[in-house]
């Protein structure tokens, strides 16, 4: 009499997966046996080594998961955003709940021999660290992996679409240039104007201010690479005696103040002591009169989950401290500037995510070749994840438009003025 035959590893961990999400699975299961399970669609969660499960088994949830898929004991193909939504469930929920619910479906995790001493972190890990040496881990990586995965723009930040049924064949460049153009019309640049921009990156934002509005203006940033990049295109589009980059940090800047500052996405890299200082040091840089925008990542109450996320905080944002919109609102007016408008982009970090993570994956085996298979699986599951952090209302992004205000007697806007007429006696109000 022959012995039934075994289920093998992938029809072991579907069942244990099905068992966690409540249902069927919307991806196939490969493992490293041999052994496959087809799925709802053309997208397979692939086990290439029984060390995937290892890593799960010894740090449950996020962190785990993230290990065996950062160091390649793990990957997924097709559609990873869909994959990872699925698992969102299964990665939050807390130990003692993951083992009474389903870890009977493991038991032959025995035979696979992945029991005994933890499996080492990957060695992209790293612990938190705060200013220069945390921006340079997240942007030194090099320019031309940044060329892959953001585009012409050179645009690290949310973009700016359109109604998708209005312009459907919106490209990711049409996007940030719009994003630009949006900030500088909320600056109300002028010619002549001197801007300082923030946390400049690769200049984008300095070269559409002074090509398209006339400005002259200074950029800062952390990352020698980006004041590297950033002097070489404002050298080629012959601005340099209007634009000017330097390694510098924003604090120690003195020859302002500016008629407009902006700061891109830069807040979320500072401690809370810190964006009471980002937000006094605006107040000082611009002029009376002048304005500020700071375009901000916030996070929603339900959001603050991802102040303690394990995968961001190892990997690519060792610094992640995104305050509220409530916050930076009261940290600006505390410094002494008005606040004029907010507006919420979240809506528009979707499909920005979704641009950047696409651009990976059609360049996946030339950024594999410039930063290596740990950083290119560090940028896949970032994106995917911030795209579903963005999509669930988790974190959202803000545009902060403030001033410092004139002096008594002085306004913003030119009043304009109001004839006062005295109702006749027994006149009826018009409705």
């Amino acid at each position: 009499m022959t012995e039934p035959e075994l289920p093998g590893a992938a029809q072991e961990i579907a069942a244990f997966l099905e068992r966690m999400v409540g249902g069927p699975l919307d991806f196939g299961v490969r493992a490293w046996d041999g052994s496959a399970v087809e799925g709802g669609s053309e997208s397979v969660l692939v086990l290439r080594d029984a060390r995937a499960v290892s890593r799960m088994l010894w740090r449950p949830g996020q962190l785990g998961a993230a290990r065996a898929f950062v160091a390649g004991d793990c990957d997924i193909e097709g559609d990873l955003v869909g994959v990872v939504r699925q698992l969102g469930s299964v990665l939050g929920v807390p130990w003692p709940e993951l083992a009474s619910a389903g870890l009977a479906a493991l038991r032959p995790a025995l035979s696979w021999k992945i029991f005994g001493l933890p499996v080492p972190a990957p060695s992209a890990e790293v612990r938190r660290s705060r200013g220069a040496r945390a921006v340079r881990h997240h942007y030194d990586v090099g320019d031309e992996f940044y060329q892959l995965v953001l585009g012409p723009s050179m645009v690290y930040s949310c973009a700016y679409w359109p109604e998708r049924g209005e312009q459907p064949g919106y490209s990711l460049e049409e996007a940030q240039r719009a994003k630009l153009d949006l900030i500088c019309r909320k600056l109300d640049l002028q010619p002549g104007m001197r801007l300082l921009d923030i946390g400049c990156g690769w200049g984008s934002l300095l070269l559409h201010a002074a090509q398209h509005y006339g400005v002259e203006g200074v950029g800062v940033t952390l990352a020698r690479n980006q004041a590297r990049f950033a002097a070489q295109r404002i050298e080629k589009a012959g601005l340099t005696d209007r634009l000017q980059v330097r390694l510098q940090d924003y604090r120690s800047v003195q020859d302002g103040p500016f008629d407009a500052v902006s700061s891109i996405e830069m807040t979320h890299h500072l401690s809370r002591s810190g964006q009471r200082e980002h937000a006094a040091a605006l107040a000082r840089l611009v002029a009376p009169g002048g304005r500020v925008l700071s375009h901000e990542l916030c996070v929603l109450r339900s959001g603050r989950k991802l102040m303690r996320s394990p995968f961001l905080l190892r990997y690519p944002h060792p610094d992640l401290q995104p305050g509220t919109v409530g916050r930076s609102a009261l940290l600006a007016e505390r410094s002494g500037l008005e606040l004029l408008d907010v507006e919420n982009l979240r809506d528009h970090f979707v499909p920005t995510c979704q641009a950047w993570l696409g651009n990976l994956e059609r360049h996946r085996e030339r950024a594999t070749a410039l930063v290596g298979e740990e950083t290119v699986a560090i940028w896949r599951l970032f994106f995917a994840v911030g795209l579903l952090a963005f999509e669930a209302g988790l974190a959202s992004v803000q545009h902060l438009v403030c001033t410092r205000p004139r002096p008594v007697g002085r306004h913003i806007f030119a009043p304009q003025p109001i004839e006062y007429r005295r109702p006749e006696p027994g006149a009826v109000p018009a409705v």
